[in-house]
């Protein structure tokens, strides 16, 4: 977010796709005025420059940013914030793992957030940059925490993710049909596009070929197959959706076993 000489306010949303969009008609390029914008990849956001001429050396400075899905328009103030965090934040490191969330009675972390890039010259020029979380990115708890519009049934639709975690057979010489120690078994967790955790099931056994069935809150049920032996693919299905442990895609990404299991995700249309 940018001023120059009390005016020429600018703002500009860069994802980790590398896509930028700009922002340059506002409502208001003045002292106190509430900005509105609507950004794909963020979603809706406000800037407030709430100083300006003798408390800026010139010009329009101190702006508050606020988005709709971080703390339902939580306002955070960008210049406290640099200031705080000047000897360690950098554009390659705003808020990339995670910066702490705010709460009812503090603001968040500081160390990545926010950083002045551009300070007072001849053209009172006043400028900062900030690292905010993409719709629905969740960096774990008591991290910044976007939360996307949830539907009706209780979830955010869009692309949703999906952990599977499949222990090894106990017994691979048992009689699979009546020894449960000779199926593997599975572990399996859904999340929606704000990464909230819509369904569950945990030690479900898994004949060869016979599907896990894992009911959430979205309208068709999940399934998850093993296989015969510890080399086969995990398969999945869901509504018109199918596929395999290692499908791009589906952006996929399995381990090796380790200590008896193998885990990894996988994403989807819902």
């Amino acid at each position: 977010m940018k001023t120059k000489k009390g005016g020429n306010c600018h703002a500009d949303v860069t994802c980790a796709d590398g896509n930028t969009r700009n922002y340059d008609n506002w409502g208001g390029c003045a002292h106190q005025v509430v900005n509105r914008f609507d950004d794909p990849g963020i979603g809706p956001f406000t800037i407030t420059w709430t100083k300006k001429d003798d408390d800026c050396d010139d010009g329009l400075c101190a702006p508050e940013l606020a988005l709709e899905y971080v703390g339902d328009y939580h306002v955070f103030d960008v210049s406290a914030l640099s200031e705080e965090a000047q000897d360690n934040a950098n554009s390659a490191t705003l808020c990339k793992v995670g910066c702490s969330a705010p709460t009812p009675d503090s603001e968040p972390d500081s160390e990545n957030i926010c950083q002045e890039t551009y300070k007072y010259n001849r053209d009172t020029i006043h400028a900062h940059q900030c690292g905010v979380p993409a719709i629905g990115k969740n960096y774990g708890p008591g991290k910044l925490d976007s939360q996307g519009p949830v539907n009706s049934a209780g979830y955010a639709g869009g692309w949703c993710g999906i952990h599977v975690v499949q222990h090894q057979k106990e017994d691979p010489a048992g009689d699979p049909a009546s020894d449960p120690k000779a199926n593997y078994h599975l572990d399996v967790t859904l999340y929606d596009s704000n990464e909230d955790k819509i369904g569950e099931v945990l030690g479900a056994e898994a004949p060869a070929g016979k599907p896990v069935e894992v009911n959430s809150k979205l309208p068709w049920v999940m399934l998850v197959t093993a296989q015969k032996v510890d080399a086969d693919p995990v398969l999945f299905a869901y509504s018109d959706q199918s596929w395999a442990y290692a499908d791009v895609a589906h952006h996929c990404n399995f381990g090796k076993y380790d200590s008896g299991n193998r885990e990894g995700d996988c994403g989807f249309s819902c």
